[in-house]
């Protein structure tokens, strides 16, 4: 009996030495094209945040890290981080293994012409990077060049 108690205890200790990983980490990364942003501004399940990134974009790695902690506040999370590449397409395994994107609920990368996929989200939007889409469950999206303010992510839940 002490030995099998010892075994699990041993089980135990090494499980916790292993590398933390996040459980709810995208493990592909899906197209976005024109259907998939009409899909996300018609059909969500919750409020949701769309962070509009690039890989060389280096003011992106921290807003999408401040999201994902303003929207997981107390262990529960509050609305959906979606993070769309815009020129990730062909590097899956790059982007799923970037911390920053793995703290996404989903991850996109553009498909098809990027002027063309710009508009279609906002015909205001200029291709400045991060790019951030505040979708309510119910309303018009909201549009946030940089960071959102803490008033712009609680004007998200007010809406539901």
């Amino acid at each position: 009996m002490f030995t099998r108690f010892r075994s699990d205890v041993t089980a135990i200790v090494m499980a916790a030495c292993l590398p933390c990983v996040s459980i709810g980490a995208p493990n592909i990364v899906k197209d976005f094209d024109k259907a998939t942003w009409t899909q996300m501004t018609t059909s969500l399940p919750k409020p949701s945040v769309v962070v509009f990134t690039t890989t060389d974009c280096s003011f992106c790695p921290a807003v999408i890290d401040a999201l994902a902690r303003d929207l997981r506040q107390k262990g529960k999370t509050r609305a959906n981080l979606l993070v769309v590449v815009m020129d990730g397409a062909g590097q899956a395994d790059a982007l799923l293994a970037n911390d920053h994107y793995r703290r996404a609920d989903s991850l996109y990368a553009f498909s098809g012409q990027d002027l063309a996929l710009r508009y279609s989200v906002n015909p205001e939007w200029r291709g400045l990077t991060p790019y951030v889409a505040l979708l309510p469950r119910k309303g018009a999206p909201r549009f946030v060049t940089g960071q959102p303010s803490p008033a712009e992510i609680n004007s998200l839940f007010a809406a539901q």
